[in-house]
């Protein structure tokens, strides 16, 4: 089998779906070439890791988007379950819908040509099940293989392990050089049936003496109502090597797993008489092999310090996540997680100029292990797909190296990223293109004084927040006391807040509180930036009612559980917070600001953009509201544990349009219907008009969304 193509995607898991779908929708030809008969690598329903990044981490408002987050939108819309199996078809549905994707499966490279230039000319490899080699030519190549099988073939250098404190000066990292890596892991499933079920363990299985001597160790515990993810710390296998030893690891994985089944259901310790194992993962999720030495290498220190860069891509949050290399069998607690804020991560860290049209994507991007910790979440892998095949694309449409483009030419990467809704930290949209910003944008009903509809009340205890937006002039919150009181709290701020990643506080206050309802406007110092996070210390006396309407940029929880509430809220300049201006400032989702505009309640929603001359309008793109605070995975386990610091999504996000209408005014002053689009599912809303249309004026119409008082759009885009 020969295929000639313009981009080749060697690996298929999140990373490499994204990075497919990104470079098909710029227009290029692309083979996605996976080994496995399903998509979704460590996501797959072979394996059933659910999929998680920032917002796990206790970023709010930092859940990822882009063609990932299409795809995950997807799946809550017709998997609300979550069903891991369904997952599978939701991933290749996405795929299978671009015809310019040729897509191979079940086909591992082997071997890698180069010209005297050590340009990759061709890969190749053996397809199981049809007994065929393929032989893939392409002008760029993205390894998306985790292993970084391409770039050791093609010579690219790469660590295997942890460096040495001295290599990047990171204080977290070993004195010396270690091999060892973070292990592999297996699940299982089981459920309850109508009478007993009895279980004998083959007898390669670990014996209940070699179970017990692992459990209790470092927190580890088993009972009979954990399932899949509750077992993510099943890990083994980091201390040797997880590529050379993957087999025999799989084996001991096995073994272990079985024979943990066999200790819950014959141990006598557990009610588990009717539970029937129902699956067993056949191919291990690995966390970590080779990671690639890259043009530019991101650290300890870009992660923890935020550093800016000018090349700055996609973005990071998930904990600096480390795992003990003995897995199970070490003594030391499963795991140690260091809360991080979102960081930028830059595209130098996705080539190695020794091989021009080679680029790397997902776990085998070029990060220091330290670094590696955090950027190894699926979710971060998948944003690193989408810029790597940004990247390619520039690099083919210019005829340039990625090492040798120009400033402009890296911003053009950044400007069509933030244009297919990658949220690059900081980083403003400047479309010479989009006539949006050229309009005058204007809305009937603005929302102006706040969230008012009572939902009932939260008690302030310990490590409550509120946060809110350092614009928002003298905000007000309705609180309650059963006697006179003060509310102590701690002022943080960030451009995006972390509800674990506080940063450096700003002061501390005292507010008095009468008995009774009352509201209070809190104290926000002068050095506050962007967002602030009101941490409050326990007060039993006093409580927070709580609001029934969501509105962007004010939120309540705590900083040690994952979820939020909505905090009843009153504002003096809503006409500017959540005015209609905010849809054309260059800023797709929360940053500094809020950035979104927000409809008033009960009445029809819509906005008018005016130009002085008349334009030729062909396509409308919105970017909505899918609720960036909560989490969107892949699957989830059954059984809830507060070490999954995880709140599952409840259905469709309310905020999100379901049906929009796009009116154009003729010459005689009527709106005449030129688009509409219903049983609407996605963040980014691509609205092609069916002709060219010329108009001084359109007017958006949000008919329906999905249960929200109020409509909300953080931009839009006029081509």
């Amino acid at each position: 089998m020969k295929i000639s193509t313009k981009v080749a995607v060697i690996g298929a898991g999140p990373a490499g779906i994204s990075a497919a779908i990104a470079a098909a929708r710029l227009g290029l030809a692309v083979a996605l070439v996976g080994d496995r008969p399903v998509l979704g690598g460590n996501s797959s329903s072979e394996i059933r890791v659910w999929t998680r990044g920032a917002v796990g981490g206790g970023n709010l408002y930092a859940e990822e988007m882009g063609v990932w987050g299409e795809v995950k939108l997807r799946n809550l819309y017709i998997n609300p379950h979550a069903n891991p199996v369904l997952w599978d078809d939701v991933l290749l549905e996405q795929v299978t819908q671009y015809p310019n994707i040729t897509l191979v499966m079940n086909t591992h490279i082997t071997t890698l040509e180069q010209d005297d230039q050590q340009r990759v000319t061709q890969v190749s490899g053996f397809q199981l099940g049809t007994e065929k080699q393929v032989f893939i030519k392409a002008s760029v190549f993205i390894d998306c293989t985790g292993d970084g099988t391409l770039g050791r073939l093609a010579g690219v250098p790469f660590h295997m392990g942890a460096e040495g404190r001295d290599t990047y000066g990171e204080s977290m990292a070993p004195d010396g050089e270690k091999r060892s890596t973070f292990g592999n892991t297996i699940f299982f499933y089981a459920n309850q049936r109508n009478g007993p079920i009895s279980y004998t363990a083959p007898n390669f299985a670990y014996s209940l003496h070699q179970v017990e001597e692992m459990l209790g160790k470092g927190g580890r515990i088993v009972n009979e109502q954990m399932n899949g993810c509750d077992y993510w710390w099943f890990e083994i296998g980091g201390a040797g090597n997880t590529i050379d030893d993957a087999q025999d690891i799989a084996f001991e994985l096995r073994r272990m797993v079985l024979g943990i089944w066999n200790y819950i259901k014959n141990s006598g310790k557990f009610n588990a008489d009717n539970l029937a194992l129902t699956w067993v993962g056949s191919v291990p999720g690995k966390r970590e092999s080779r990671r690639m030495v890259t043009h530019t290498v991101l650290t300890q220190q870009d992660v923890l310090q935020n550093r800016s860069f000018s090349e700055a891509a996609f973005y990071g949050g998930w904990h600096m996540d480390f795992h003990p290399s003995e897995g199970i069998h070490a003594d030391e607690d499963y795991c140690e997680q260091i809360p991080v804020q979102v960081y930028s991560i830059p595209l130098g860290t996705l080539f190695n100029a020794k091989v021009p049209n080679l680029l790397f994507a997902g776990r085998d991007i070029g990060t220091s292990h330290v670094a590696f910790s955090s950027t190894r979440i699926m979710n971060t892998c998948a944003l690193s797909g989408q810029a790597a095949a940004t990247l390619a694309h520039q690099c083919i449409h210019t005829g340039t190296a990625p090492a040798q483009l120009s400033k402009a030419q890296v911003q053009a990467v950044q400007q069509t990223l933030l244009r297919e809704d990658m949220f690059i930290p900081g980083v403003k949209a400047l479309d010479k293109d989009d006539l949006a910003p050229l309009a005058v944008v204007s809305s009937g009903f603005g929302y102006s004084k706040g969230a008012e509809d009572e939902a009932g009340t939260v008690p302030v205890l310990k490590n409550t927040f509120l946060m809110l937006p350092k614009a928002a002039q003298q905000p007000q919150f309705l609180l309650t006391a059963t006697h006179d009181t003060q509310l102590e709290y701690t002022c943080y701020s960030a451009p995006l807040p972390s509800r674990l990643a506080l940063g450096p506080p700003l002061g501390s206050y005292k507010q008095p509180v009468k008995k009774g309802r009352q509201w209070v406007a809190p104290v926000v110092p002068e050095a506050a930036e962007g967002f602030c996070l009101l941490v409050m210390q326990e007060n039993p006396a006093v409580e927070i009612v709580t609001a029934a309407t969501q509105l962007t940029g004010f939120l309540g929880g705590q900083t040690d559980i994952p979820g939020h509430w909505f905090p009843i809220v009153r504002i003096n300049n809503g006409h500017e917070l959540y005015g209609p201006q905010n849809v054309v400032n260059g800023f797709g989702r929360p940053w500094q600001n809020p950035n979104c505009w927000v409809s008033q309640p009960g009445k029809q929603p819509s906005l008018t953009l005016r130009w002085e001359e008349t334009q030729t309008i062909r396509r409308i793109i919105l970017y909505a509201n899918p609720d960036l605070s909560l989490e969107l995975t892949s699957a989830h386990p059954e059984q809830w544990d507060t070490h999954h610091a995880f709140k599952a999504r409840t259905g469709m996000p309310a905020q999100l349009p379901r049906t929009i209408e796009v009116y154009a005014a003729t010459e005689a002053g009527e709106d005449k219907l030129v688009a509409k689009v219903a049983d609407n599912w996605k963040r980014m809303i691509e609205i092609p008009l069916e002709y060219p249309t010329q108009a001084r004026q359109i007017k958006v119409v949000f008919v329906s969304n999905y249960g929200a008082k109020v409509a909300e759009l953080f931009e839009i885009r006029v081509y």
